[in-house]
């Protein structure tokens, strides 16, 4: 059976001794597959996906064949394998986990510095919380911290925002070494 004839039998009720005749070249696709890290069911969806394409496509009045059936199919079904690859490989990336190889003791001082941090910056003034919220949580440029705070200039903003970290630094050094005074 010619390719033509495949394409025809694919626009009437007939199609499916076509289909008879495509699922031929599944080996071919799913040795692609298998090849790179597939496995053999997702081989037969990943041909059965390029067929319906086929079919859909064959069924357009634009469709024209430019190659083999075969490989019409199996690019097909190249794209849409390395899509999938591609996708995964996107959501493995968004899905990372950062290697928590911590000991008890290191999260117990991690969660010590936390809680001194808080502290620390329950010390310094309303003003202070305030302009180091809006710089470092919600990421306000200093011009606009400076005409909300009332500031004369986005120097003085910068200038009130250094010397608010000094202190919340002074607390927290106060507050971890209670012995030593600054």
């Amino acid at each position: 059976m010619s390719d033509k004839q495949i394409i025809e039998l694919l626009r009437t009720e007939q199609r499916h001794k076509a289909f008879v005749k495509l699922y031929g070249y599944q080996s071919t696709v799913q040795k692609y597959i298998l090849k790179n890290n597939g496995t053999k069911e997702e081989a037969k969806d990943i041909f059965q996906e390029a067929l319906i394409i086929l079919f859909r496509n064959a069924n357009s009045a634009e469709f024209k064949l430019t190659s083999s059936i075969n490989t019409y199919v199996f690019s097909v079904a190249k794209n849409l394998w390395n899509e999938k690859l591609r996708a995964t490989q996107r959501d493995s990336k968004k899905l990372q986990v950062p290697n928590l190889d911590y000991s008890t003791e290191e999260i117990i001082e991690q969660e010590k510095k936390y809680t001194l941090a808080e502290a620390a910056l329950t010390r310094i003034s309303e003003q202070c919380k305030t302009i180091l919220e809006l710089f470092y949580i919600k990421k306000i440029a200093m011009s606009q911290i400076a005409q909300t705070m009332g500031m004369s200039s986005e120097n003085a903003a910068k200038t009130q925002k250094y010397k608010c970290l000094e202190r919340a630094k002074e607390e927290y050094l106060n507050l971890s070494n209670p012995s030593k005074t600054r």
